[in-house]
């Protein structure tokens, strides 16, 4: 866990770049910057400048790199997907976890991943999401909904107000 001092930082880093966006339509600076702090450890596990750790699929055209991952699903069935299976592993709340390699975009600065970042949400799949922009834990909630991660819906929005809670104390 980043101390204190780290998650300032990376606030002050990330959070001017949120409030651009936002400006221009995209999503609360807060979420964008609560979220780039669950998905990166504050940073620490950046891939690339990619905060968010979107996946680089074929129609992706910038720069890609491979990193070791971690992912959940319902079933065993899912490894076609991944270049690389290194193992499956049935966990106690019955779903499997997923240790592969997956291409992710790679990008020169944060302010690029975060430009990215509001096209990858801007899609259809989270059109419902739009309405709740500016409510931080809904919004959270309806793009896990929608796919954006693996996480169940509930638990993933509580973790991105518990990390926005913690970026307005700090």
């Amino acid at each position: 866990m980043a101390t204190k001092k780290e998650q300032i930082e990376f606030v002050r880093k990330i959070y001017p770049a949120a409030a651009r966006l936002y400006r221009a339509g995209g999503v609360h600076p807060l979420f964008v910057t609560a979220q780039a702090a669950l998905e990166s450890g504050w940073g620490d596990h950046a891939i690339g400048n990619n905060l968010f750790g979107i996946t680089a699929g074929d129609k992706w055209t910038g720069k890609r790199r491979t990193e070791r991952t971690f992912e959940y699903f319902s079933d065993d069935r899912q490894s076609g997907r991944f270049e690389k299976v290194y193992s499956i592993t049935r966990t106690s709340d019955g779903r499997y976890r997923y240790e592969v390699d997956r291409k992710f975009r790679d990008y020169d600065t944060p302010e690029e991943g975060i430009r990215d970042h509001a096209k990858v949400l801007s899609a259809k799949r989270y059109a419902v999401a739009w309405a709740y922009r500016n409510d931080i834990t809904r919004f959270a909630y309806e793009i896990a909904k929608a796919g954006y991660c693996t996480a169940e819906p509930a638990a993933y929005a509580d973790l991105i107000s518990k990390i926005a809670r913690m970026i307005e104390r700090a």
